[in-house]
């Protein structure tokens, strides 16, 4: 369980959403930038504190960076870093440092989207 803990905490940092679900002109996935997770379903809403909140960031160049305050660790600020890689179809794969895992990400509107997987699902707002 831990494992897959761990594995689905890297893979929320670093998903992406495709452009070709919105009507983005520019060809700038519209994931870039730093999100702040605002909402997690069980059995991840136990994992995580509640303040202070969680923060992703997604680079240009596929890359990203996280912040997690998890429970287990007293709310202490975990760090990572990866590689995130369009699949098309609102499909991500995130290469993780156990494993890569692939996710579904939806957008409601410019400034939140979500990323379900069969272990639940993380909901971000932009910064």
């Amino acid at each position: 369980m831990k494992k897959f803990l761990f594995l689905f905490l890297c893979a929320a940092t670093f998903i992406a959403c495709s452009s070709d679900d919105d009507a983005d002109t520019t060809g700038e996935d519209p994931i870039l930038g730093t999100w702040v997770m605002v909402d997690a379903t069980a059995p991840l809403n136990t994992i995580f504190c509640e303040t202070p909140q969680s923060t992703i960031t997604f680079n240009e160049n596929e890359t990203g960076e996280a912040t997690f305050y998890l429970t287990e660790n007293q709310c202490q600020p975990s760090e990572s870093t990866g590689n995130w890689r369009n699949n098309g179809n609102s499909s991500y794969t995130i290469a993780t440092p156990v494993g890569d895992l692939t996710g579904n990400v939806s957008f409601t509107g410019d400034d939140q989207f979500s990323f379900a997987t069969a272990g639940g699902t993380l909901s971000f707002e932009r910064e």
